[in-house]
């Protein structure tokens, strides 16, 4: 099938997230050691335990946000810091109403420590991207669209006017919200089952379908023209692949054996290593 419109997803799949995200990770445990009124040795402690705990049963912790877990919290450091804030909420008896809990975890956290991450890319980034500069490529990232724009301005490594990445740096759509879901929404099922994991994988997420979709009319194409390349099988890829899109999942060390093994199998999926590979399985 012929690949008429490529989305990358940006942090962790054209990024090193573990590379960048030491620093927001440990900005996030500083703040929520003054919001919650512990020592940081104590938030340290606490999250060190819960994270091996997590790490030792996948299955039960995730990404919750609307009351459901959304993606799985042992991917990168993004996802990692917030079950274990939540954790040290709870331990703390703080911020009990969810809903502010969750603008505080979502929003300002996110937001201010998000600012502190390094800049590191995937081995091979800077030479693949310049060499799609003709080819129908867009990011759709849950990052702000002026970060991202930021990162790939130091990866083209010149000033704005003579960027070779300004073509690209004119396609990044942030902000994208992929972990929301609309019940109400019904072009996709509920979820799907992955063998392997003992929770569904939800699927309704409308606003990103509808940044997709979007951009699909934008290239005069359909969902089986498009080819969507992520590291976070359930954030970046289930809907896409639900609504008949090829996907291509970036595969790191913490990427959970129930991701791989689903997609290793699928017709319309693949496991890639690094990001030199992603113009290959677009048929460039």
């Amino acid at each position: 099938m012929t690949t008429r419109l490529l989305v990358l997803d940006f942090d962790g799949t054209v990024t090193d997230a573990e590379a960048e995200g030491a620093p927001y990770h440990q900005g996030c445990l500083e703040d929520v050691a003054l919001l919650s009124g512990l020592e940081l040795a104590e938030v340290t402690r606490l999250a060190d335990a819960f994270e091996a705990e997590v790490q030792a049963n996948p299955q039960e912790h995730g990404w919750v946000f609307g009351g459901h877990i959304v993606a799985p919290a042992t991917v990168d450091p993004y996802l990692r810091i917030m079950p274990i804030a939540r954790h040290i909420f709870d331990e703390a008896g703080a911020f009990l109403v969810q809903e502010e809990r969750n603008r505080l975890l979502e929003g300002l956290l996110y937001k201010y420590n998000y600012r502190k991450t390094l800049v590191a890319f995937r081995e091979g980034a800077r030479e693949t991207l310049l060499s799609m500069e003709d080819k129908p490529v867009h990011v759709v990232t849950n990052s702000h669209t002026d970060a991202v724009q930021n990162k790939i301005r130091v990866l083209g490594g010149e000033a704005e006017a003579n960027n070779p990445l300004q073509w690209l740096i004119d396609r990044v759509h942030g902000s994208a919200q992929k972990y929301v879901l609309d019940p109400d929404w019904t072009e996709v099922p509920e979820s799907m089952a992955l063998p392997g994991l003992g929770r569904p994988v939800l699927l309704r997420r409308r606003l990103y379908a509808d940044c997709l979709q979007a951009l699909l009319n934008e290239a005069g194409a359909d969902w089986s023209e498009l080819m969507v390349v992520g590291d976070i099988f359930e954030l970046d890829l289930a809907l896409p692949l639900a609504m008949g899109a090829r996907v291509g999942l970036i595969v790191n060390d913490f990427t959970p054996h129930w991701e791989k093994d689903f997609l290793r199998d699928h017709p319309r999926g693949k496991l890639l290593s690094s990001v030199p590979e992603i113009p290959g399985y677009a048929g460039w």
